[in-house]
């Protein structure tokens, strides 16, 4: 009886073993995980956060979420202000986003604005614009 658990025991690590080098996840179906500083879009929807569009301004003025403030990186100074007078008339989160997962410049911006702002909630929108483009 103990040979036959043994056996079952050993090829069971062995078969999730092989799931993982292949890359197969045991939580089929699951959503990529999360970055430090990262939040999902249904998550941030539910904040009532305010929203900063992180993209080039031709893409912002193409479409952007109602209500964004957008944000040049290059033009710090005006981001800042535009942002902090919105945060200070009414503190809630604030959810940079840009154009797609790769773009680090929602993950840059964030960084900074949590020393400009360390009292303030702030995330960076896990996928970017093309989460609530779909």
């Amino acid at each position: 009886m103990l040979r036959e658990i043994c056996i079952i025991l050993l090829l069971t690590v062995i078969g999730i073993a092989s799931s993982l080098v292949g890359g197969l996840s045991l939580l089929s179906g699951a959503e990529p995980e999360l970055e430090a500083g990262e939040i999902y879009l249904a998550d941030a929807q539910a904040l009532n956060a305010i929203w900063v569009d992180a993209r080039a301004v031709e893409e912002f003025e193409e479409s952007h979420l109602p209500g964004a403030l957008f944000f040049d990186e290059s033009d710090w100074e005006t981001g800042l202000f535009e942002l902090m007078n919105t945060w200070l008339m009414q503190p809630r989160p604030i959810v940079i986003y840009c154009g797609t997962e790769a773009c680090g410049t929602s993950k840059r911006i964030a960084e900074r604005l949590r020393k400009s702002l360390p009292d303030a909630e702030i995330y960076s929108l896990k996928g970017g614009s093309a989460t609530w483009q779909e």
